[in-house]
């Protein structure tokens, strides 16, 4: 009898176990076939828009072919104008700026990608520094609708984290961050002139908090270079270069009073410096131009020319690259 008991009971307990390894399976199984069919369905959405942001970095990086191409955050997206860039050098330009606050990696990214199709007559890269900020990695999140379809810049979207491989085996991972944008009714979005968005409202210059007139060395010496930062803009010089393309780094303008006095460079700032300065490229640093000091009428706020700004400063721009142009020995 003990034997028998013995005997049914391991039967008992098998059948429990299998049955719980069963429905394991069949869990895991509804969980992957649901993350693949709802990622390829996020997946059309997403590389099927036709209007908004999404539709134009999908534009930018698969199908633009503009002589002039500007690259940067949402100070290029907001400070160059692209017809007045267009009819000045007479070349098709687009103005290929994301808003967002993005490090100089993610322009990086959209240049290698583009670079592997054609070749821009012209760069232009609205520089903001290689000094890694908050959030500045997780931003790259922009970047990962296209890390199937762009094995190129793998290495770079990687860099979030060091989970990043592991969370991309999921399908829905990449389109996280961009469901509201995919399925949203499309309203409320900027009007765009080939991919430039003008700014419309004015500084109230009585709204500034007053700042000091010089930042203090211990908060200059915290900005220090970040490695990948200036390994992304050592490789954007070295990949214009070998492709033979004119590559402009500009800073644009930030809002001065005539009271204020220009800060000393951090120690990233001057490692970019010295980067761009060793390889040649043609550098120009609007940040502190005496034409837009005590121009509150130019900026939407301190770090943004709004539409009339931009378009002074559009033609400063174009002026700079025709100079350049006329001194490039043949």
């Amino acid at each position: 009898m003990e034997g028998n008991f013995f005997i049914f009971n391991f039967k008992t307990i098998m059948n429990r176990n299998i049955s719980r390894v069963i429905k394991i399976v069949v869990f895991i199984f509804i969980v992957v076939i649901t993350d693949k069919g709802l990622g390829h369905i996020l997946s059309k959405l997403y590389f099927n828009q036709n209007e908004g942001e999404i539709h134009t970095l999908n534009y930018v990086l698969s199908e633009c072919n503009a002589d002039v191409l500007i690259f940067g955050n949402s100070r290029a997206q907001h400070h160059y104008d692209s017809r007045i860039i267009k009819a000045a050098l007479n070349m098709s330009c687009y103005n290929a700026g994301e808003d967002g606050g993005h490090s100089i990696i993610f322009p990086y990214a959209q240049i290698k990608i583009i670079s592997e199709r054609y070749s821009p007559k012209i760069i232009i890269l609205e520089f903001s520094g290689v000094n890694d900020f908050p959030g500045a990695y997780d931003r790259l999140s922009i970047l990962l609708p296209y890390y199937k379809k762009y094995p190129e810049i793998r290495p770079l979207i990687r860099l979030r984290n060091r989970f990043e491989r592991i969370k991309l085996m999921s399908s829905i991972y990449p389109f996280n961050s961009n469901v509201i944008d995919i399925i949203r009714f499309h309203t409320n979005i900027p009007e765009d002139f080939d991919g430039y968005i003008p700014l419309k409202k004015i500084l109230d210059i009585d709204l500034l908090k007053p700042e000091p007139e010089i930042v203090r060395q211990s908060e200059i010496r915290t900005l220090v270079a970040d490695t990948n930062m200036v390994n992304a803009l050592e490789n954007i010089i070295r990949l214009c270069k070998s492709k033979n393309i004119s590559l402009f780094i500009i800073t644009s303008p930030n809002f001065h009073t005539v009271n204020d006095k220009q800060s000393p460079l951090s120690p990233a700032a001057e490692r970019a410096l010295d980067i761009i300065h060793r390889n040649q490229v043609n550098y120009l640093d609007f940040s502190f131009n005496p034409v837009f000091v005590g121009h509150s009428e130019w900026f939407a706020d301190k770090v943004h020319l709004n539409e009339e700004g931009a378009k002074i400063f559009s033609n400063m721009v174009t002026d700079s690259i025709r100079t350049y142009a006329k001194m490039k020995p043949n």
